[in-house]
């Protein structure tokens, strides 16, 4: 293989591997967090925070936010009690999407020395591609609140990167997120 023709591998080894870091970032990324002397083996009734949802341009996207918490909540077994009226927990949410920029550098050097051959000296490729990108990405962060020591008990949060079908039919998008969220809960 000659000079050019490593190039031409190394420059598509490149597109490749930037192309593989692309598709992989559009996944759902979630996780939790709870306080572990917390005892949630004694929750049956939730109520949701009421308050103002700054910071998100579409009301459609938390309401239905609001209707998944409430949907998941009750597939779990949890019972909604009026604003109001005594409950065990509480339960907040954040859900808002931001402007990111991803900035994906590939190595100068695609081999490490120049060496000879019976074809002859094989140099290194020297040169860098920077590979720059702009997305959405959304975030949906849900938090319970014990009422009888009106303390934080249990936190869970996803992100994705948004894709223009996300934005413009986000009711099932929504749904995954809050069903993936919500997965932990109750910590056992």
């Amino acid at each position: 293989m000659n000079r050019l023709g490593s190039h031409v591998l190394a420059c598509l080894a490149a597109t490749l591997l930037a192309g593989l870091t692309q598709t992989s970032c559009s996944t759902l990324r979630v996780g939790a967090d709870f306080d572990h002397s917390a005892v949630f083996s004694g929750y049956r009734t939730y109520n949701l925070m009421a308050r103002e949802h700054h910071g998100s341009g579409n009301p459609l996207v938390v309401q239905r936010a609001r209707d998944a918490i409430e949907a998941e909540l009750t597939r779990k077994g949890f019972t909604a009690v009026a604003a109001g009226d005594p409950t065990d927990f509480v339960v907040d949410f954040t859900i808002g999407a931001r402007d990111r920029t991803d900035v994906q550098s590939i190595p100068g050097s695609y081999v490490a020395h120049g060496w000879w051959d019976a074809r002859g000296w094989w140099e290194p490729y020297w040169g860098s591609q920077v590979d720059v990108r702009n997305y959405k990405e959304g975030t949906l962060s849900i938090d319970v609140f014990d009422m009888r020591t009106h303390r934080p008990v249990w936190h869970g949060w996803a992100k994705k990167e948004l894709s223009r079908s996300d934005l413009e039919h986000s009711e099932a998008p929504i749904r995954a997120a809050v069903s993936a969220v919500l997965q932990p809960f109750p910590p056992h």
